[in-house]
């Protein structure tokens, strides 16, 4: 037998197709048996294995079974009979129990003599005697039993094709099993029969003929073939094949692709020399036109039509056309259905044409490729894949029209795969030697690949990038490096560099030339606004775009607005906020997607500006937009940003899953683009949304995430470090450590009025700091705090931040025993809170409403107000709710319990054991154990005993 591609590997494994051999030994147990002609034909894509397989199976016989292969080739279509005079005369030794000898040698040589040549055939009569007589020979050598194996039927020659149809329509009266082995598509004679009826016979087994269809090897089977190699490149190679056998015997040692072309393979790998021997075969002999064009279909993308197979292979389109479909007839390419185009058989096949071509005939192609793209105006991507790949060859010819079409690429997917992008500015790049006369154009590309990685969430690099080439531009009346160093400072507040960011833009900003556009001084003097909100020094005296010029983008202009608003609200200039928010949001909404889709942090500073002035709806439309945009356009950059201020809208409207999730996934952006001070935010945020969702460990881990943001944002005086201490200082208070919150938040705020914190947000803390002295029995400081809050909202005018002040005196009240008093400012707390759309404090405040009307004897007002603070807690997703109405109004030892503490107390008080309460609870017996010694300490009892008599004394109540 002949080496087929399959056979180009000296691995001796075989592996798979167990069930087709155990088909081909029933065959010949039928032939024996019945003693009369079976054909069994093996099929298959080329390299699939069909000669590998008929080897395996004529080496496993029916004892006493001789069997004789023959084989076709390519060269030799025009000896008549060659297959069978191969198999009889020429066969190969490992025929056991044939004897043809001499006789049968000259009579085959007779039988190939009397067939007369193609133009003289007149005589039917005469072919058929000679077919009769061969018929005959086959009889005599199959009498005892004969397995005949003819092997790559599809370069038969015509003879050969007749007589193999004359014993399909007169089978041997003999033993023979009739192998045949072809590649069906490359048939010029079709066989006379298909696939075999299974329902030929009961037992699903054909007389006559057997059809067995070899299919590619699972990715398992190719593992067992390459067993010393690692999964990615089991798969790298299984991918790249499809898992045929010949073609993964023909790859180079690392088949792993180095670009997005699949038949792209490492530098250097090449086919083997033996694969290349036989895959030549199939073209050698074309026209010279039909190998032009099959050449130049190597170098082009698949699929390719026509037209571009003839501007590449220089030849007439009429003339390209002919030569596709005499290749596909061939079976070298195929038809890709529905289109109009052509595509190789396998992307194997096309490496080999490509290894086969001269690599100066290849960089000509491919210049001609890439030209002709950019004359039909072909998709982006594919022009850049050819620049890229006339980049990789050996010419520096092209270099400069190959670094426009990349750049121009890069520019039009950057949006929607910047990946891609990023990769062609780098190979551009590369390509732009630095010399004198291409430094500008080399500053040039990488601004842009600075830019784009840095909207890809790669910031390290785009800082990189960017502190290198920003200095190297002079300044320009266009604004050019104003917008660069605008970009920089950007770079730098993602980092958390604040005080970089805002010396950078005010250098800057402070020598733009005369006449500059003012493009670049919106963009910088926007930066210095941000840098110094998020370093806890908001800049006044930021440039007026109100009454100022009104050129540049709108978007730009809209960015500028939206920070002075957020500084405005953050000093309690909340008229001033509302008119600047108020112009910023008018021309945003007035934009397109596409003039905002580039301004991440203008729909972020106008969500959170609407979010602290009480506008939630406006600020989740905005950030909702915001959100949408970034997704689409893959910006890491600025999605972080907006998913904060989304989770915040969640958390203020009391949507506690929502705002954990949203916190979550930017946390792990945050990490993902290399931002500490973002993830401070992130871990902050989902801390406080986590304490109040009240959950069996909830407590422990909202201590957890808030001591985490704490530990990175270290600086109280920013944004993120106040931020941290507040939810460390909410998450410790909710379980059980009181002194630890007002520390916090005294620290945070700098001194006792709180005047580092926002003041739009103090009676909100100072709520927090009466909470905190409540729990820790100090009366008389929870009373200033609540005052405190009182006057704080008096200033802000806000409804939701007068609840909190509402809601704090109300509970100094409640505590204080004076239930009728604290009932109106309880209510009024839940109205203000409804207002301000802050549904988890609604049912808070009505839950305290709840249990202060209980205290009064007004058992309708409370069963109101229970019931609708448990249907208000259920839509938010917390049990603080549920835990705060068991507790009783009673004295200073019960304020001092936590709600989850006073729940294991009337759950110890029942007589359960701390196996059980742990039980019930889903927590350790260790955990209730911890919790019941804080409650012994707090409540001022020694046993269970003593807790169970302090428990009964103030729960009189059977909720």
């Amino acid at each position: 037998m002949t080496t087929g591609l399959e056979n180009a590997s000296s691995d001796p494994r075989f592996v798979g197709r167990q069930s087709q051999l155990a088909r081909i030994r029933r065959a010949q147990a039928t032939v024996l048996n019945r003693g009369w002609q079976m054909v069994c034909e093996v099929v298959g894509e080329p390299g699939v294995g069909k000669t590998r397989f008929v080897h395996e199976a004529v080496e496993r016989p029916v004892p006493t079974v001789p069997w004789a292969v023959g084989t076709c080739s390519p060269d030799e279509r025009g000896v008549p009979f060659h297959v069978f005079r191969h198999a009889f005369t020429e066969g190969q030794s490992l025929r056991r129990g044939l004897r043809a000898g001499p006789s049968t040698g000259q009579t085959w040589a007779e039988s190939a003599a009397a067939v007369p040549p193609a133009p003289a055939r007149a005589s039917d009569a005469r072919r058929f005697r000679t077919y009769q007589l061969a018929r005959r020979l086959i009889g005599l050598a199959a009498r005892d039993g004969l397995v005949l194996v003819l092997d790559d039927l599809h370069w038969a020659d015509a003879s050969s094709t007749g007589l193999i149809a004359h014993l399909l329509r007169y089978p041997v009266p003999a033993p023979l099993l009739l192998v045949l082995v072809y590649r069906p598509r490359q048939m010029a004679t079709p066989m006379p029969f298909g696939p075999p009826d299974p329902g030929e016979h009961a037992d699903g087994e054909s007389t006559s003929h057997d059809r067995i269809e070899l299919r590619p090897l699972s990715l398992a089977e190719v593992a067992l073939l390459h067993p010393c190699d690692g999964q990615a490149e089991v798969r790298a190679r299984y991918d790249l094949t499809g898992g045929n056998p010949g073609y993964l015997a023909a790859l180079p040692v690392d088949p792993t692709p180095t670009s997005a072309d699949p038949v792209r393979v490492a530098p250097g790998a090449r086919l083997s020399d033996a694969a290349m021997a036989e895959l030549r075969r199939e073209w050698t002999g074309l026209p010279p036109v039909d190998l032009a064009c099959l050449r130049a279909g190597a170098i082009v993308d698949a699929p390719f039509a026509a037209d571009l197979l003839a501007e590449v292979a220089q030849v007439p389109a009429a003339l390209a056309v002919e030569a596709g479909w005499r290749l596909a007839r061939l079976d070298l390419i195929r038809r890709v259905p529905g289109t109009g185009r052509f595509a190789f058989r396998h992307p194997v096949l096309r490496m080999a044409v490509a290894q086969d071509t001269d690599p100066a005939w290849q960089v000509e192609a491919c210049a001609r490729a890439l030209t002709a793209l950019v004359e039909l105006g072909a998709p982006a991507a594919d022009r850049a894949r050819y620049a890229e790949r006339l980049l990789a060859l050996p010419s520096g010819r092209w270099a400069d029209r190959c670094v426009n079409v990349l750049c121009r690429a890069a520019q039009e997917v950057r949006r929607e795969t910047p990946d891609l992008a990023i990769r062609w500015l780098r190979v551009a790049l590369r390509a732009l030697r630095p010399t004198a006369g291409l430094t500008q154009r080399r500053h040039d590309v990488s601004l842009v690949l600075a830019q784009i990685t840095g909207e890809a969430g790669d910031l390290a690099e785009s800082r990189a990038l960017l502190q290198e080439i920003v200095p190297l531009f002079p300044a320009d009346p266009q604004g050019r490096r104003a917008q660069a160093v605008a970009l920089w400072a950007r770079v730098e507040r993602l980092l958390g560099n604040y005080a970089e960011a805002a010396a950078i833009s005010r250098r800057e900003l402070a020598a733009l030339p005369a006449g500059a556009g003012p493009t670049g001084g919106y963009r910088l003097a926007t930066e210095i606004g941000v840098a110094g909100i998020l370093a806890g020094r908001p800049v006044a005296g930021l440039p007026d775009v109100l009454g100022g010029d009104l050129g540049g983008s709108g978007a730009d202009r809209a960015s500028l607005l939206a920070v002075r608003s957020l500084a405005a609200v953050h000093d309690g200039a909340l008229d001033d906020a509302r008119d600047l928010l108020d112009a910023g949001a008018r021309i945003v909404d007035s934009l397109p997607d596409g003039g905002v889709r580039d301004h991440p942090d203008c729909l972020t500073a106008l969500g959170l500006t609407e979010l602290y002035l009480e506008r939630q709806a406006d600020a989740g439309r905005h950030l909702d937009r915001g959100l949408t945009l970034v997704r689409a356009s893959h910006r890491d950059d600025g999605l972080c940003q907006l998913l904060l201020g989304r989770s915040q809208v969640a958390y203020h409207g009391g949507q506690l899953p929502a705002a954990i999730e949203l916190a979550t996934e930017a946390g792990i952006v945050a990490r993902r683009i290399g931002s500490h001070h973002l993830l401070s935010f992130a871990l902050a945020f989902e801390a406080e949304a986590t304490a109040w969702r009240g959950g069996l460990r909830d407590d422990d881990r909202a201590v957890a995430l808030a001591r985490s943001a704490a530990g990175i944002a270290t600086d109280l005086a920013s944004w993120c470090g106040r931020t941290a201490a507040t939810a460390l200082a909410t998450a410790a208070l909710l379980s059980g450590d009181p002194a630890t919150c007002a520390e916090l938040v005294r620290s945070a705020g700098g001194d006792s009025r709180l005047s580092r914190l926002q003041s739009t947000l103090r009676p909100r803390w100072f709520e927090l700091l009466c909470a905190a002295a409540l729990a820790a029995g100090d009366m008389a400081d929870a009373e200033r705090q609540a005052r405190l809050a009182m006057a704080e909202a008096d200033q802000v005018g806000l409804p939701g931040q007068r609840g909190f002040a509402e809601s704090a005196y109300g509970e100094v009240l409640l505590a204080r025993g004076e239930a009728l008093a604290a009932l109106p400012h309880l209510e009024t707390a839940a109205d203000l809170f409804r207002s301000g759309g802050m549904v988890l404090r609604r049912s808070l405040a009505l839950a305290s409403l709840a249990r202060a009307a209980e205290a009064a004897k007004q058992t309708g007002l409370a069963a109101r107000a229970r019931r609708r603070a448990l249907e208000l807690a259920g839509w938010c997703g917390t049990e603080r709710v549920g835990l705060r109405l068991a507790r009783p109004v009673g004295p200073r030892e019960v304020a001092a319990l936590t709600d989850r503490e006073w729940h294991i107390a009337r759950l110890a008080a029942t007589g359960a054991t701390s196996r059980l309460i742990g039980r019930q609870l889903n927590i350790s017996p260790r955990t209730v154990e911890a919790h019941l010694t804080r409650i012994y300490r707090k409540a001022g009892v020694a046993s269970r005993s003593a807790l169970v008599a302090w428990v009964a004394r103030l729960d009189d109540t059977d909720r």
